[in-house]
């Protein structure tokens, strides 16, 4: 008996999605220093780990292994780290660029050096503000907490620096266990969006600091690490030099990076076109929206009222119930040159952040 194929009648064809870009964590630090463990070939290496570094050639005595060992002792604790080196003759500026180049997964910055000056940081700082990271330092001299307007705290705020976190701290390197908190809390969880405020820093001994000291700090946008009620050993305030908030500056940070990321992959990965019409504008809406979700999932957004500007169809006093909206311009309202040129019509997004609670007063009634 002959047997004929299936496959005349019912043909079967596998098709496997084109796997989307991985997204960039956000949980990964640099920290840079000029130990020569590192060749300026090889200009960054990544460690899962202190003792991963031990076995690499570095001790214990260098400041990249001290700093990272601050880092790695935070809990939650981030996975790994990257560690740089600053080449003789380059300036740090020069040496975070070249790390860049050669490895782009790390997103906060740390320097591992005892002998940065005011203009070092301020020249850092202002570098970084041209980037999607943070810089995180540190400083323990008396005029840091002094009322002055020359200390790095004051320079840097003096300046509308929005992607430096500094903390006054008379432990070596408080800086990197800072961002090795940044760094280990935000592992993208649901619910796991963090604040930095008054969270502990293993390994960091608090500071005694009087209450003029506090205010000139606070007064500067300066983190300080202090002992609330003789119990509580926590990191205040959790800002960057120009008064932002650290959770709102990475989570929007890593929101943007979500919606860019899946249009490009809509873009790249869909087989046939994205027809100019009304229809294919929305593909890239729901992108946005997926990163959207995302974000509501780790806690970063949350339902509520929009007291913003109307957009499009949504108005100030609207619910947003889903704590955001993504719309896009009628095609029909797009310039003929748009069209012509495949540019899509705008997509606006308004998202309504969680925000945090950074204190509370009770109200007591006895009767």
């Amino acid at each position: 008996m002959t047997y004929h194929k299936i496959d005349d009648v019912v043909n079967v064809v596998i098709s496997t999605a084109a796997a989307a870009t991985p997204r960039d964590g956000f949980n990964i630090a640099l920290i840079l220093g000029k130990s020569t463990r590192i060749t300026n070939t090889d200009r960054v290496k990544v460690y899962n780990g202190v003792a991963a570094m031990l076995e690499d050639g570095f001790t214990e005595n260098d400041p990249e292994y001290k700093a990272a060992l601050l880092y790695f002792s935070q809990s939650p604790m981030p996975g790994k780290v990257c560690i740089g080196v600053c080449a003789d003759g380059e300036t740090w500026t020069q040496a975070i660029a070249a790390c860049k180049a050669a490895n782009s997964m790390w997103y906060g910055i740390y320097i591992a050096n005892d002998s940065l000056e005011v203009a070092d940081h301020q020249a850092v700082a202002t570098a970084v503000e041209t980037m999607t990271a943070a810089y995180f330092y540190d400083d323990d001299s008396d005029a840091a907490k002094g009322n002055g307007t020359t200390d790095v705290f004051a320079t840097l705020k003096g300046l509308s620096i929005h992607r430096s976190f500094g903390v006054f701290s008379k432990t070596p390197y408080a800086g990197a266990a800072a961002l090795g908190f940044a760094m280990g809390a935000n592992n993208g969880a649901p619910g796991s969006s963090y604040t930095m405020a008054y969270k502990p820093m293993v390994g960091v001994l608090p500071d005694d600091l009087s209450e003029s000291d506090i205010a000139n700090l606070a007064n500067k946008n300066a983190n300080y690490y202090i002992t609330r009620g003789g119990t509580y050993n926590v990191l205040e305030h959790g800002c960057t030099a120009d008064g932002t908030w650290f959770d709102e500056l990475i989570g929007l940070d890593q929101l943007s990076n979500d919606i860019q990321l899946g249009c490009m992959d809509l873009l790249a990965h869909t087989k046939t076109k994205i027809p100019y019409t009304d229809p294919g504008a929305m593909q890239f809406v729901l992108a946005c929206n997926d990163a959207c979700d995302s974000a509501v999932r780790r806690g970063f957004i949350a339902p509520g009222i929009w007291d913003g500007p109307t957009i499009l169809d949504l108005e100030n006093g609207d619910a947003l119930d889903a704590g955001y909206l993504n719309q896009a311009e009628p095609v029909a309202d797009q310039p003929k040159a748009n069209k012509s040129l495949r540019i899509c019509p705008p997509i606006y997004c308004a998202v309504i952040l969680a925000g945090a609670i950074h204190s509370v007063t009770i109200k007591v009634n006895v009767e």
